[in-house]
């Protein structure tokens, strides 16, 4: 993996030169390669190698010629079909760079279409004088700009920019409130916590012309596919299993070992069964990474473990031994405290995290990953918005067979329910301005009164009836939606990738993987009996063990949050204490609010998860407002 970096300068007399020798400096940290750089007039680009290559190559890429001025970063998967399609030879000789440059030169800006993988690239036009950016449909990638008077500037990282002299660092103010929120999120993809400074969004081009005028296109529709219809659903699970293992297989190419991280979920036992699989072909083993409890005996007996699985460890051994190529390494993070996790997530990604409470382990898995050498790391997370995606029960077509097994459950979702809303659509508006989920979950973030009053935000939620649950007619939108919330994940990854080199790899959102989910129809997501997630039950049955694939019971990530945060509460007390100390805090958290629920959770024999959640997660949003903004 590398970044690319570049400016194009509207005052006369400045140096391009200087502007790139400074953002390369902001990015030396990162550089375990080659550093390069091209400047033409007014306008200049970066490139700096961070991982190894999967060459012998470490230089680093740049091309131009008599037109073009071109820097590409990533992985491209399909070099074979791509050579052809090319005319040129077949070979592992060629960089992913390198076939991204030799692809625009033959299709211009449609060759987005033709590249698969996790891939960004810049290209300046001598001739029209125009830049064009473009980055992957759903890869570990990331493409920030900003743009002021004295020019244009982009990077693939954020850093890069927050240190522009020209930049003034400002908080955007009502982004981080919709992310702390989560009041329409989605609807500002292409913004960060900083004003001014945006993102590519996944699937997008830009292009910036010399009048000055930025445009964002996006090129990949897969929620336009056209829907198959099997009659058989087995051959849904076939067809995907084949296309899901060349996405593993694709993703198994490295001059470093390659890890996985498996829970007990679905989608991570798929992906680490079937690399291992493949691995094991070469004689090579498989290890993985997982997050266990610390505090396993004070989660014996707790209510919640009725309904939720608080020790994935046993369902993990499982898939471990039904792989029989897998060396698991369980990690229970013993040694680094919950606050240092979200810390260091600040410090990396320079932006907070909705799940900060997570954030401990995820950077312990990713720096002993670094630590013990590995280049790769899969992942499931594109899991739950492809193999094992939910579908909507609601949205299926009749079938008498269903009617007359659950004829009750039958009657009341999709006859009595829609006739009563029908007849009393007060009493369900009333209902629900009572107990609506995303007022609720506003009002317990700790989020300031007056901030929340400024935005209207509660206002907007009951005038609107807004929620977490969507009222989707069309299945496709809950597929598209998934597509927006992998936007999030794409930035972070990319940068932990870069700080700890080791890239991380998600089968589970490979383009071909997504089209072709895509395409299916609800019914293919569930069995005659109304469950769910059928599809990728269908596709590891008989390789990974039943007992895995039908655990009908979901696992609680950091499920002993609650004892880790006494053992560690000294800390979280004193984080508590530096945010009420916190100007740029304080305007936007209710420290008062958010200290007196510490103590009483303290107090307390037993506090909700849910509740230790929303509190981590204010806490760690105030403190990227205090090491940014104060």
């Amino acid at each position: 993996m590398s970044l690319i970096f570049g400016c194009w300068l509207f005052e006369p007399g400045k140096s391009v030169a200087n502007t790139l020798e400074r953002m390369c400096t902001t990015l030396a940290v990162l550089s375990q390669g080659a550093y390069n750089q091209r400047i033409h007039n007014n306008t200049g680009v970066g490139h700096i190698r961070t991982l190894p290559h999967t060459t012998d190559s470490q230089e680093a890429s740049i091309f131009l010629n008599a037109t073009f001025l071109f820097t590409a970063q990533g992985r491209i998967d399909n070099s074979p079909a791509l050579c052809r399609k090319l005319g040129i030879e077949i070979s592992d000789g060629y960089t992913s760079e390198y076939l991204m440059w030799q692809s625009f030169l033959k299709w211009g800006k449609d060759c987005v279409n033709e590249l698969r993988g996790d891939w960004s690239f810049a290209v300046w036009n001598y001739e029209t004088q125009e830049l064009f950016i473009a980055r992957d449909p759903m890869g570990y990638t990331a493409l920030y700009y900003y743009q002021d008077a004295t020019g244009f500037y982009f990077s693939s990282s954020l850093k890069n920019l927050l240190t522009l002299p020209s930049y003034q660092k400002q908080l955007n103010e009502e982004y981080w409130l919709r992310m702390l929120t989560l009041w329409d999120h989605l609807e500002a993809n292409h913004q960060t916590f900083f004003k001014g400074i945006h993102t590519i969004p996944l699937a997008h081009t830009l292009t910036l012309k010399k009048d000055g005028k930025v445009t964002l296109n996006r090129y990949w529709y897969p929620q336009y596919t056209s829907i198959r219809i099997y009659k058989n659903k087995q051959d849904y699970a076939e067809e995907m299993y084949d296309i899901f293992s060349h996405a593993v297989a694709v993703r198994l190419k490295s001059p470093k070992p390659i890890a996985s991280m498996l829970s007990g979920g679905l989608d991570s036992s798929a992906v680490s069964y079937i690399a291992a699989r493949l691995l094991q072909q070469k004689n090579i083993p498989l290890t993985t990474f997982s997050h266990v409890p610390l505090f396993q005996k004070e989660l014996q007996g707790i209510d919640i473990a009725e309904k939720q699985i608080l020790d994935e460890t046993p369902l993990i051994l499982e898939t471990v031994k039904a792989a029989g190529n897998i060396n698991p390494i369980l990690l229970n993070s013993a040694n680094y405290s919950i606050l240092q996790g979200m810390i260091d997530v600040l410090k990396i990604y320079d932006a907070p995290i909705h799940g900060a409470f997570n954030a401990y382990w995820i950077q312990d898995i990713f720096r002993t990953a670094s630590q013990k050498g590995f280049g790769v790391l899969l992942t499931g997370e594109g899991g739950n918005g492809s193999i094992s995606f939910k579908g909507r029960p609601q949205l299926l077509p009749l079938q008498w067979k269903q009617v007359l097994q659950h004829p009750f459950r039958y009657l009341k979702s999709h006859i009595a329910k829609p006739i009563v809303k029908t007849l009393y659509p007060q009493y369900f508006e009333k209902r629900k301005r009572a107990h609506n989920d995303l007022a609720d979950y506003v009002t317990m973030i700790f989020a300031n009164e007056q901030l929340l009053q400024k935005y209207q935000i509660l206002e907007d939620i009951q005038t609107n009836q807004k929620s977490f649950q969507l009222n989707i007619k069309d299945i496709n939108e809950l597929k598209e939606q998934f597509v927006s919330l992998y936007q999030i994940r794409s930035l972070f990854g990319a940068a932990h990738n870069h700080f700890y080199g080791v890239e991380m790899r998600d089968p589970c959102a490979d383009q071909d993987v997504m089209e072709f989910f895509f395409s299916l129809p609800n019914e293919a997501f569930f069995d005659e009996h109304h469950n769910n997630r059928m599809l990728v039950k269908r596709m590891m049955k008989g390789r990974i063990p039943d007992s895995v694939l039908f655990e009908k019971k979901k696992g609680l990530q950091s499920s002993d949050i609650l004892y880790r945060v006494k053992a560690q509460q000294h800390e979280i007390t004193e984080a508590i204490a530096l945010l009420s100390k916190s100007a740029a805090a304080t305007s936007c958290i209710d420290v008062q609010k958010l200290s007196a629920a510490w103590q009483t959770y303290l107090a307390q024999p037993y506090t909700s998860p849910f509740q230790i959640q929303c509190l981590l997660k204010a806490i760690h949003f105030g403190l990227f407002l205090q090491m940014h903004f104060d």
